[in-house]
């Protein structure tokens, strides 16, 4: 796969699978197959997918899950964290879709606190037979803080540094969000300078860690959900950076957003779009406090993420799909 065309698109963030718990509160989306990524790939022109597990919520007990609590349960359908998804995911790109070669690059999903030696055993499995491509982590799904890397976990970042393989990491600036938060991520590349990291979300638009990933050579930052990412900025939504922290650019258009942050930015922006949660209509816990729970109900489309990015000029679209992707995946 390192060696396919540099002028292919790659969407460096999208799930596959199901959210149980999404499911089973009528949020919004849910679910999503290798397949149906494919057909959106075909109408809008998308070559190649990053793809990994949608939750880790078979090792949760369902009925705090209704609640939006991620607490063990006492028989759980898979024993650890992501076990079963990612096996699934697996097979999905490698066997039940092989008509999508080429297409897809799948990562595993871990837990960075919960089960290590369980999840560490089932990876080193699972490469025996599939090839994988790199470690996403959702701490805020897991409800499991991404510090974890640094101590319970550290066998994650001892694969991945063995295998050259990069960490996606979902990172908010959400003041009660004390999981994924992007002063704890910043905490975990600190001390490791020699793992890829690619941060989500744009991190919130904050500035100053924008401007701080921009000057570590081993960090990237992705516009996934990029649409309603700015429609939460414009809002004064605290999942977004407050006026005075935010990245200067017209929030009126998601667009102009992302022109502007290519423009500062060249070499650590990286496209993706979050398919099929480029839409969030749910309700997420953030922290551990009362007040951590948070209503979000927001609508965007594969088409506004793509649209996104064809705006820019192709040789800032090439970087930003392509080039710095593949550093990101493969070349440091």
């Amino acid at each position: 796969m390192k060696n396919f065309s540099r002028g292919k698109i790659i969407d460096i963030h999208s799930h596959a699978g199901i959210s149980i718990k999404a499911y089973m509160n009528m949020e919004y989306p849910y679910a999503t197959t290798i397949e149906g990524i494919a057909f959106r790939q075909q109408v809008y022109g998308v070559d190649v997918n990053v793809v990994f597990p949608y939750s880790p919520d078979l090792f949760f007990d369902p009925v705090y899950l209704k609640k939006g609590i991620c607490r063990i349960s006492k028989n759980p359908v898979s024993s650890a964290p992501y076990l079963i998804e990612n096996e699934l995911l697996l097979k999905e790109v490698y066997e039940f879709c092989p008509e999508y070669e080429g297409r897809f690059l799948p990562f595993i999903s871990v837990d960075p606190v919960r089960c290590v030696k369980k999840q560490v055993k089932n990876i080193l499995e699972l490469e025996k037979k599939y090839k994988i491509y790199g470690i996403k982590i959702v701490p805020v799904v897991c409800q499991s803080s991404i510090l974890g890397l640094l101590d319970e976990g550290k066998q994650f970042i001892e694969i991945a540094k063995e295998r050259n393989w990069p960490f996606l990491i979902h990172t908010t600036v959400h003041p009660v969000e004390n999981f994924s938060h992007a002063k704890l991520v910043f905490r975990v590349i600190d001390k490791n300078p020699d793992i890829k990291f690619c941060l989500a979300h744009c991190i919130g638009f904050d500035k100053n860690y924008l401007q701080a990933a921009d000057q570590l050579e081993n960090v990237w930052v992705d516009t996934s959900a990029l649409k309603i990412q700015v429609q939460l900025a414009k809002e004064n939504n605290p999942v977004a950076a407050s006026p005075e922290q935010r990245f200067d650019a017209d929030y009126n258009d998601h667009k102009k957003v992302l022109e502007a942050l290519v423009e500062s930015f060249p070499n650590t922006i990286i496209w993706g779009t979050d398919t099929p949660a480029y839409s969030y209509i749910a309700k997420r816990k953030q922290g551990t406090g009362k007040n951590s729970f948070v209503d979000l109900w927001l609508k965007g489309t594969y088409k506004d993420e793509v649209e996104a990015l064809m705006h820019l000029p192709e040789q800032k679209r090439i970087k930003i799909s392509n080039t710095n992707s593949m550093e990101f995946l493969f070349d440091r």
